[in-house]
């Protein structure tokens, strides 16, 4: 049956910003609305330069074929290829999430065993976020503003991504989805590999939990005096952290 309210030109929404962030959680609320084509996994369409435009046309079938009206997509490094997606996939939007630096630093400590691959992502990432603050095609959205009235913050990512929002969204935990190639919701312990990814997709089959405040007795003092000075507490202040 044709869908007469399906736009002719589909516009794709990509989620990203620095992992840790709650990119997964954001993606998994989409994937609860119903006329919202997403991938369960990181596609990293962009990463390779040399085969985004083919890699990017396939996931266009791809959204074709499910008959759903709107296409997302979430790997968060994606926020390095904002240039070559614009490119590739014109009128593409971003949602961009950002997240408090020491809670991102404390979360790759279970993965790592140290903070410090957290925190340079975390620089990286959130650096280009800061330059892009006011295009028209960049929604920000803070991880703890998430956690502090979902509704509210989803509400206003669906009207940045014209995409009507749904109750589904905030309901998306009542249906389990296995993200990242997983075949069950199992709590891994986090550490880097597979148990890393099976914890990430446990999380976000869960209801919201407030992750915010982690690096309180967890972070050292050196890794917190990063963020109290430098670029990072530009970065810090920026987004409201400070």
């Amino acid at each position: 049956m044709l869908n007469l309210f399906r736009p002719a030109k589909r516009q794709a929404l990509f989620i990203c910003g620095c992992g840790h962030s709650g990119t997964t959680l954001v993606a998994n609320m989409f994937a609860a609305h119903r006329d919202v084509f997403i991938p369960l996994v990181e596609t990293e369409v962009f990463l390779n330069r040399r085969e985004a435009e083919v890699k990017y046309q396939e996931l266009r079938r791809e959204a074709d074929l499910s008959g759903r009206s709107f296409l997302a997509e979430k790997t968060p490094r994606h926020v390095l290829h904002l240039k070559a997606i614009r490119k590739i996939a014109p009128g593409a939007k971003f949602l961009a999430l950002v997240r408090d630096g020491r809670d991102v630093a404390t979360s790759f400590i279970k993965r790592f065993g140290r903070p410090d691959e957290g925190i340079a992502r975390w620089l990286e990432a959130n650096e280009i976020v800061e330059r892009e603050r006011g295009s028209d095609d960049i929604h920000i959205l803070r991880y703890e503003d998430l956690i502090e009235n979902p509704r509210e913050a989803m509400v206003r990512a669906c009207e940045f991504a014209g995409i009507p929002f749904t109750e589904d969204m905030l309901n998306y935990h009542s249906e389990e989805r296995n993200w990242m190639g997983q075949t069950e919701v199992r709590r891994g312990s986090g550490a880097n590999g597979e148990e890393h990814v099976a914890l990430r997709n446990w999380q976000v089959n869960q209801p919201i939990f407030d992750g915010r405040g982690t690096w309180i007795g967890k972070l050292d003092t050196q890794h917190v005096a990063i963020f109290e000075s430098g670029v990072a507490r530009s970065l810090m202040e920026t987004f409201g952290y400070l």
